[in-house]
């Protein structure tokens, strides 16, 4: 048996509360937008092979795994694109999970698209990730060229963030060239869980849950829906739920302490290195200069003798 990772990070963490929520809303289509490892494809290929449904993947860079599901599973269709162009033309489903670029313009029209002009009494559930920190309230780009210029923030693909700091760090969370990050947290259209903020803010039939949770996933679904009071039930003891924000709060604090020491011993293995290699330098040119010597003092002790 494989141990846990370091750092939970995976929506799968969520699969007993998301599966629960997906048949209470009696879900059969589904589509995730970024399947990671495909871990949880299939997990929701298990789930509607028990309603006879089917599931959607939309993802730009699918693993072979993926891929080989396309192939292989009839009940399965890849969507190999980047959301939410690759959207367009989909047909609308029972419910979405979204975990796919993790900005402002990128969710807020994925959310468009799965809930906007659909009766209030048949809206889908959405599911979301990175609705909590480090994504909560600062974007977060794998592609910020492929966006349009006004929707991307002043971003960095070096820096980091760190709790309770605005701006960008050297060090703390960071991507390491796989994604760029806003250089400052907060403020308008910035932000996972600001975009369902402002979504749900304009249609009062929609209820946004956040479980804070190994960094935070959110259900968005409407009040008018026949389910909403079976996920009501299972929702309402998670919402905004105060020992979980400071359980995350903590595993954050201390997984960014782990940063800084690795940080801080790479930094000392450079500098280690570093010195080597000016001793080896040193000790060369020390080398050279006393073979020099030895050379001259020969020369030396040649013309003494026939002097």
């Amino acid at each position: 048996m494989l141990a846990p990772p370091l750092l939970l990070h995976s929506l799968t963490e969520f699969r007993d509360l998301i599966l629960s929520c997906l048949d209470a809303a009696e879900a059969r289509t589904v589509l995730e937008i970024g399947s990671e490892s495909g871990a949880f494809t299939r997990e929701l290929l298990t789930f509607a092979a028990t309603r006879d449904g089917e599931v959607w993947c939309v993802e730009p860079y699918p693993t072979l795994e993926v891929e080989q599901l396309d192939g292989g599973e009839p009940r399965f269709h890849l969507i190999a694109g980047r959301s939410p162009e690759a959207l367009e033309g989909v047909e609308s489903c029972d419910a979405y999970i979204v975990d796919g670029d993790h900005n402002y313009w990128t969710v807020s029209r994925e959310l468009e698209h799965a809930l906007s002009d659909r009766d209030p009494a048949r809206a889908p559930l959405v599911v979301l990730h990175d609705v909590s920190w480090p994504s909560g309230r600062r974007d977060q780009y794998y592609a910020p060229d492929a966006l349009p210029g006004g929707a991307v923030h002043p971003h960095s693909w070096d820096h980091g963030s760190l709790p309770g700091e605005e701006n960008a760090v050297r060090g703390g969370l960071r991507g390491n060239g796989a994604f760029a990050i806003a250089l400052k947290e907060g403020g308008e259209r910035n932000g996972v869980r600001t975009a369902v903020e402002d979504f749900v803010a304009e249609r009062e039939h929609l209820r946004f849950v956040h479980v804070p949770s190994i960094f935070g996933v959110g259900f968005v679904y409407s009040e008018s829906a026949p389910y909403a009071g079976a996920l009501a039930a299972l929702l309402d003891p998670l919402d905004a739920n105060p020992l979980l924000e400071r359980v995350e709060r903590n595993r954050m604090d201390l997984y960014t302490k782990v940063i800084e020491l690795q940080d801080a011993a790479s930094d000392a293995g450079l500098r280690q290195g570093r010195l080597i290699a000016e001793y080896d330098r040193s000790l060369t040119a020390a080398e050279i200069e006393a073979a020099e010597l030895r050379i001259e003092l020969a020369k030396l002790r040649e013309s003494a003798k026939t002097a």
